[in-house]
């Protein structure tokens, strides 16, 4: 019997990290593996360096440029429509602008420039998440996410704080959705997309797209902030 306990606590074990394996930006278009059709290359390295890091965010990796975009307004639109586009987005945006930037410290001795790591956009980047810098065709970011200004009814949800770190986030029925900036409460790229491809979904990769905060079969994660509709 504790032979068979054993034998049932190991399985599940392994199933259990199998699903978490699937959870993780290997193997995901984020993988410069996957864009460069490689083996071996560092994956952290294509958006992090533990030392000498630059632009928004600490220990990033890339080259930034001074870029400023166009973001989304509209007649129907409650919020205050953002002037330019905040951290982290900007952080996305320096690959899906569509144009290439360096890495600040390549991996290897003496960080000596390695061409394994340069990025042809053409290529990576695909049509539909070239977004360019004209943005105003695109879901709004960069703006004060406020349920109690929604004068068209969609019955976003509250924003809840998480009681140990402080965060804040859209409280949906299916998911957590991150709020950022100095007040924790800016709608940005990331409160839809997990760039590290942490969630678990049926169909990631092949009927839905990776990336997402939750399974969005049937648009069941925008109706998770659009109730009413």
């Amino acid at each position: 019997m504790r032979k068979m306990i054993r034998i049932l606590i190991a399985t599940a074990l392994v199933m259990g990290l199998a699903s978490v394996a699937m959870a993780r930006i290997e193997g995901t278009p984020h993988d410069v593996n996957v864009m460069k059709a490689g083996t071996g290359l560092e994956i952290c390295a294509m958006c992090h360096t533990p030392h000498s890091g630059t632009g928004d965010y600490p220990l990033w990796n890339r080259q930034q440029a001074a870029t400023s975009y166009g973001l989304y307004d509209s007649p129907t639109y409650d919020a205050t429509a953002a002037t330019n586009l905040q951290a982290p987005s900007t952080l996305c945006m320096i690959c899906h602008n569509g144009v290439a930037s360096q890495l600040v410290n390549y991996p290897g001795v003496y960080s000596v420039p390695d061409t394994s790591y340069d990025l042809d956009l053409n290529n990576f980047v695909s049509p539909w998440t070239n977004l360019g810098t004209g943005m105003t065709d695109d879901h709004p970011v960069s703006f004060t996410y406020n349920p109690s200004s929604d004068y068209d009814g969609n019955d976003f949800p509250p924003i809840a704080t998480d009681a140990g770190s402080g965060r804040k986030y859209a409280n949906g029925a299916q998911a957590d959705y991150p709020l950022y900036g100095s007040g924790n409460d800016q709608f940005e790229c990331a409160t839809c997309h997990s760039v590290h491809d942490t969630e678990n979904y049926t169909g990631k990769g092949q009927t839905q797209v990776y990336f997402l905060r939750t399974d969005n079969s049937g648009s069941a994660m925008c109706t998770d902030c659009h109730r009413a509709r």
